[in-house]
């Protein structure tokens, strides 16, 4: 019996031994949670940012130093924990990936395409509408059409950066050879300077098809912009459905004519970089593009630099100077309220008034002047502000006003049009059969 007893002690005794053992590790564990938990709410809020201004991307140096600063300034306050995605359209499909998962990152740049609606449908979007209306003066450095095209329904989703009055550009000496004056003020014009540019053995225009052809859709986005009163008001509307106008199918027919005579063969199957590249080098005699191609023709040296000219578009049509802001897509006040503090560091305007020096940005902040000596050592740009006040017609850009799935389904019928295996009319129920989808 007593061995029998002395066994069962020794028994119990493990037990409690163990319940105690059990209770010292459950309690050394969420005394640990508990500082880290503290640790993490006295830290810094860290801020994932996704960009597309890495790189080459003429706004990189402009963009990095920004981050820089912020990171300096907010030190132990704000991190910003920065995503590099390079390219336009790895960018636009990564946040579309980003979308469906429900997993936006706090910060994101538009960069003109209109992720919003999509980001709005899927409710990842922060309103900042209480942050503007809680700070005077932070709502005060924005356009009123600025803020209107970065709203719905009356609530602000992203905040504007920059403004971008897309014009074209020419080489002055390939119009000089071909015996070409000045640019055309119609369409009718412009179509007769490019069978004259071809026929004095010049390659008249740059153009693409592929990565919703950016070129080609701002020629034919003009086009639909300038060619009468009723188009205009399409191609200003947010989501249009129908496609199949008369003023549509004629601009299709004449970028169609443009994509089959007038421009290089690695158009067809091109992206953009083809097309910029032609010109850089000569190769072409136009493209269509915005001021931050500017720098890029710098960087060719003084003589391309001097030698390069910019337009209207004919029927003296700009792109509008408004575009897609950075939007917010924090799950929580503590990240939103973090991510609005770089919002309102990147709109100063100190820091503002860099881009125009740096890349030929136009700033987004009214307040700011760019300086007459920036405008000298770059009279392009000035130029561009000029024509921006000149224009008779202003158009809004397709990537920010069409669904996205009508942007992406350019890349199909794009190809098939250069061809000629598709005809005008073919292109537009194209379109206004993938917009039906929405």
């Amino acid at each position: 019996r007593y061995f029998y007893e002395e066994k069962k002690r020794r028994k119990d005794m493990k037990r409690i031994l163990a319940i105690l053992l059990c209770l010292a590790l459950a309690l050394s564990m969420f005394t640990a949670c508990g500082s880290k938990e503290e640790a993490k709410s006295d830290g810094p809020v860290t801020i994932r940012l996704a960009t597309f201004q890495v790189g080459v991307n003429s706004a990189a140096p402009w963009f990095t130093g920004i981050v820089d600063e912020f990171n300096k300034q907010y030190d132990g306050k704000i991190k910003l924990d920065i995503e590099e995605i390079p390219g336009d359209q790895a960018y636009v499909d990564k946040m579309k990936t980003y979308i469906s998962m429900n997993d936006l990152p706090d910060l994101f740049f538009t960069g003109g395409y209109n992720i919003m609606d999509d980001a709005l449908a899927a409710k990842g979007l922060v309103d900042l509408t209480p942050y503007f209306e809680a700070d005077p003066e932070f709502a005060g450095r924005f356009f009123e059409d600025d803020i209107a095209y970065n709203s719905r329904d009356g609530k602000i989703y992203a905040m504007p950066v920059e403004r971008q009055p897309v014009t074209y550009f020419y080489n002055k000496a390939l119009f000089a050879k071909a015996g070409i004056a000045a640019p055309a003020k119609t369409w009718d014009e412009f179509m007769a300077q490019l069978d004259q540019l071809k026929k004095a053995g010049i390659t008249p225009v740059s153009m693409d098809t592929l990565d919703s052809a950016w070129l080609s859709s701002l020629w034919l986005n003009s086009m639909v912009g300038t060619l009468s009163t009723e188009s205009n008001a399409w191609m200003n509307q947010s989501m249009p459905k129908d496609y199949n106008s008369t003023d549509f199918i004629k601009a299709a027919d004449m970028v169609q004519k443009m994509l089959l005579n007038y421009t290089t063969k690695d158009a067809l199957g091109g992206k953009y970089e083809n097309g910029a590249n032609n010109f850089l080098n000569g190769n072409t005699a136009i493209i269509a593009n915005g001021p931050w191609m500017i720098s890029d023709f710098q960087a060719k040296g003084d003589e391309f630099f001097k030698n390069v000219g910019t337009a209207l578009y004919p029927n003296d049509g700009i792109f509008s100077g408004s575009m897609p802001g950075w939007m917010v897509g924090s799950k929580d006040k503590a990240h939103a309220d973090a991510a609005v503090e770089f919002l309102k560091f990147i709109s100063s305007e100190d820091n503002q008034a860099k881009m125009s020096e740096i890349y030929s940005g136009i700033p987004a902040n009214k307040n700011v002047q760019i300086p007459q000596t920036v405008l000298d050592e770059n009279p392009l740009l000035g130029e561009i502000i000029k024509l921006q006040g000149e224009a008779k017609i202003v158009y809004g850009n397709y990537q920010s006003l069409w669904y996205s799935n009508v942007v992406t389904e350019l890349d199909r019928q794009y190809p098939l049009l250069a061809a000629g295996d598709l005809t005008p009319e073919q292109f537009a129920k194209a379109l206004t059969d993938a917009a039906a989808k929405n």
